[in-house]
């Protein structure tokens, strides 16, 4: 029905538009690759699905309305593969070019047209190198400068992939970074870099000096940061910088008077927020603040400062939300522990996804989702 070529062999099935190759084998890790690579039989149903028979492995059906996703693993046969299984980012820079960060293989940089990855890793003999191969983060600046967050630093490089050079804690010195553990890097329309460290706070930085100043919680002060522990940065049309803590819940930071209010989980405001942990902050198109947490989702009300949640009792798959994208329709999607989930928020209806969809795994990575120019959504998984 779509003008395909199936060809059954004893090493696979192959579809061919005209031009290239696609070959779908067994892979034993996978319950729905093909079950047997011999191929004896092929036909296509008025529904336009696929029905394959094979030596040894049965009969398969193949539903081309269903190859929703496609998968990029670590192969330590190709050097080419991705550096890790582990995926913590997804980002894409100006230049098109995807950059994937895993915890413990570095950074990749991937090519769509050979589909090909790139590896950048530390080299303890290197002070150029990577400053960690533990990665959370990777921000790209209004110049076009790329900023590696890692559990070592932050690391920058310009989109030519030159050498790395390093910011780091330096023990003595109030003006550096605060801690090498490095969350996420955000830049505010002012073109001010922002770095949120896990266990150092937040920190600004002054490209010109070189210089850092530090915002931490303090327990006497009830109008400084709630936590030190950093896991999100979104500035707001209006230049409110909203940070999300892993412990401390979330905050709004007023840069005019440098002051901190604070959102929290209350068990007695079923209008507060409904967890300490936040996990990323997304503004919708129609100016609607939503904030993932460890335990369910949250719709902001700005006039009343108070939250409306959402929980796997109204749908979610899980009660931790990772990840948020918009799609053109305004509707969300999720990533979770338990699998993809679409959000509609008119209708307040979850749409789940799950293997059976085609989800190379359920467990997504807390940083690893991204939406490109063209549209396209990525969600690295574990």
């Amino acid at each position: 029905r779509q003008g395909f070529l199936w060809i059954g062999t004893e090493d696979g099935l192959n579809r061919f538009d005209g031009y290239t190759f696609k070959v779908f084998r067994n892979d034993p890790e996978d319950p729905h690759s093909l079950s047997n690579n011999t191929i004896l039989a092929l036909y296509e149903d008025h529904l336009g699905i696929i029905w394959v028979g094979t030596f040894g492995g049965g009969l398969n059906r193949y539903d081309p309305e269903t190859e929703r996703f496609t998968r990029y693993r670590h192969d330590p046969d190709d050097p080419h593969s991705l550096s890790d299984g582990l995926v913590y980012f997804v980002a894409e820079d100006r230049s098109g070019n995807l950059w994937i960060g895993t915890w413990g293989g570095g950074l990749n940089r991937f090519d769509r047209d050979t589909e090909t990855f790139t590896h950048y890793r530390h080299n303890a003999d290197d002070p150029y190198s990577l400053s960690s191969d533990s990665i959370w983060h990777l921000y790209e600046g209004q110049d076009g400068m790329l900023w590696p967050a890692t559990e070592g630093g932050i690391s920058f490089l310009d989109g030519e992939a030159k050498p790395f050079y390093h910011y780091r804690s330096l023990p003595g010195n109030p003006n550096s970074l605060s801690d090498n553990n490095v969350t996420v890097i955000y830049e505010d329309s002012s073109e001010v870099l922002w770095i949120g460290t896990f266990g150092g706070g937040l920190n600004k930085l002054d490209r010109n000096t070189e210089q850092f100043t530090r915002f931490q919680h303090d327990p006497n002060d009830p109008h400084s940061l709630s936590n030190d522990n950093i896991t999100s940065i979104y500035e707001d049309p209006s230049g409110v910088l909203w940070i999300g803590t892993f412990g401390g819940g979330l905050n709004r930071f007023e840069q005019d008077t440098q002051t901190f209010t604070h959102f929290q989980h209350d068990p007695d405001n079923p209008y507060s927020l409904s967890y300490n942990w936040v996990n990323s902050i997304y503004e919708d198109q129609s100016g609607t603040l939503w904030i993932s947490t460890g335990n369910g989702l949250n719709k902001f009300d700005r006039t009343n400062e108070s939250f409306t949640r959402y929980t796997q009792k109204d749908g979610l798959p899980y009660n931790s939300v990772y990840g948020m994208l918009e799609d053109p329709q305004g509707k969300l999607w999720l990533s979770t522990p338990n699998g993809l989930s679409q959000f509609n928020p008119r209708t307040e209806i979850f749409r789940n996804y799950d293997k059976d969809d085609g989800l190379q795994v359920i467990r997504f990575s807390q940083g690893a989702y991204h939406k490109i120019r063209s549209g396209e959504m990525f969600f690295g998984g574990v």
